[in-house]
Order: C-alpha cells, then sequence, then structure tokens
C-alpha cells in the first residue's frame, strides 16, 4: 500500500452500476478482500459503509449533520 500505486477494487471509483456494491460476486478474490480492507479501516475510524458503493462511507458523528460546507480549498493547505 505504501507504493503510491492505485489498488485494484474490481470497479471504477463513482460508477453506480452492480459492480460497485461491496459485496458484488463478478470480482477476483483479491479484489473483494482489497474492498473489504478498505470497508474494515473506515468502519474502524467511525465510518458507515454505503452498501451499494465499495467506495462511499459517512462519518457516523458527523459534527455538523445539517451544514453543506462549499468553498476552494487551497493546494497550500494540503500535508506534503
Amino acid at each position: 500500500m505504501q507504493t503510491g500505486k492505485e489498488v485494484d477494487m474490481g470497479g471504477p471509483f463513482d460508477y453506480f452500476g452492480e459492480i460497485s456494491h461491496p459485496d458484488y460476486k463478478g470480482i477476483s478474490p483479491e479484489q473483494y478482500d482489497n474492498r473489504m480492507t478498505l470497508q474494515q479501516v473506515m468502519v474502524r475510524n467511525g465510518f458507515e459503509p454505503i452498501n451499494c458503493e465499495w467506495w462511499h462511507f459517512t462519518l457516523k458523528n458527523e459534527p455538523y449533520p445539517e451544514t453543506y460546507f462549499d468553498f476552494p480549498v487551497s493546494s497550500s493547505y494540503l500535508r506534503k
């Protein structure tokens, strides 16, 4: 995981077809394991998975559930 290479999840990010369901059976065992690893890490850190998108999680204890944050983010704030 520290190689900087993309991990094969068995389907593209933001694709909404059946293949995007986390437990979709038409992917390889390695792809399934990658999805489950992501899900376990996210759940362990306070996120709840969305059952139809392997990449989509929601913070359980969202501190601002009714606030929509829409503002530009400068790259100068990103960690290097």
